[in-house]
């Protein structure tokens, strides 16, 4: 959506701006959660329950919503003007320029960003997850090989991956296992994933954090060498980013290396490395994973990360290794920019 279009727009209709924002943001939302009540649509959108009553009449009447007991659900008809409708409210309400801005100011390809803040409002990361899934679904072809990481990203982008088609792709753990809920384990998404695509699955049915001779023997193993073998092929790296401090308890790093992080001002964490705010690595962890070396030129990172809480951990990942997507929320897009800004 072109800002110059949206400028016409508020000169030329100032009264029907408003109007026309809402129902659009309305639309986009009803997609997102159906089936959805007017209540608990006016309490997610902060909205009066009598505005949204108002506004989806007018939609069923244009044919674009259909209302049952189960509350409010997309028409087949509003496929045509949904995609239209969410970068209209995207647009007015600054989030595509805030898109464009950060993709410059992180030389990321793309940057897509959800309305809200996930340390705020825990379904915030769900919208996160779905915009990640749908751009996710559009990237892969039949014969790749896509690798995942584990944590609460990840896992609200495999809860709303749909294919339409199963998909002839190889899903493979991007590390081996970390000491958090089964759920949230590379393994389990890896497998998840690959249900909702269609495709296959490798597994890594090892910790992550290994030391440098266990490592090493453990490569030997046939299974876990044909895992690795295919990490190393992968068209298409997905995953999280967690803060330093988060990430150095659950990995277990010993108290002279924490401290050590600590005085360097590490900020954010991925594949077991930590990097500080300039995107300087300044600690790798011996694991049993990804080693970004070794991928071939063409594999495309994808780096799902939401919450303001975040936002100098995605910085100083991305500043390190250039992504082709970058899918966050608002809360954390206004916080990067304040800090690239400053």
């Amino acid at each position: 959506m072109e800002s110059g279009f949206i400028g016409l727009i508020r000169k030329l209709a100032p009264d029907l701006t408003e109007e026309m924002t809402r129902r659009a943001l309305i639309l986009e939302r009803i997609a997102a959660l159906q089936p959805v009540g007017r209540r608990q649509l006016a309490n997610r959108l902060n909205l009066p329950e009598r505005e949204i009553r108002n506004t989806a009449a007018l939609l069923k009447d244009l044919g674009y919503i259909e209302l049952d007991a189960s509350g409010m659900t997309l028409s087949a008809k509003a496929e045509e003007v949904l995609e239209t409708a969410r970068d209209f409210s995207k647009a007015m309400n600054g989030l595509t320029e805030m898109e464009n801005r950060l993709g410059q100011l992180l030389q990321a390809d793309r940057v897509l960003i959800a309305p809200g803040n996930s340390d705020e409002d825990e379904h915030v990361l769900s919208d996160v997850g779905r915009i990640c899934a749908q751009r996710l679904r559009a990237m892969l072809q039949n014969g790749n090989t896509l690798a995942v990481t584990g944590g609460r990203s990840i896992a609200a982008v495999a809860r709303t991956l749909q294919s339409p088609a199963p998909l002839n792709v190889m899903v493979v753990p991007a590390r081996g296992g970390l000491g958090r809920s089964v759920e949230l384990q590379a393994n389990t998404l890896a497998e998840e994933i690959a249900e909702k695509l269609g495709g296959h699955y490798r597994l890594i049915h090892l910790p992550d954090r290994l030391d440098a001779t266990a490592l090493q023997e453990m490569l030997k193993l046939p299974e876990v060498s044909e895992a690795m073998e295919l990490l190393e092929r992968a068209d298409i790296i997905l995953h999280g980013i967690g803060k330093a401090a988060d990430s150095m308890r659950v990995r277990g790093l010993s108290r002279a290396v924490q401290n050590r992080l600590v005085e360097q001002h590490a900020a954010g964490e991925s594949f077991g490395s930590y990097y500080d705010i300039d995107g300087n690595c300044l600690y790798e962890s011996a694991s049993l994973g990804v080693d970004l070396a070794r991928l071939k030129p063409t594999c495309r990172m994808v780096a799902v990360a939401a919450g303001a809480s975040k936002a100098e951990a995605i910085i100083s990942v991305l500043r390190h290794t250039r992504h082709t997507l970058l899918v966050t929320d608002e809360g954390a897009a206004e916080q990067m920019i304040r800090i690239l800004q400053s």
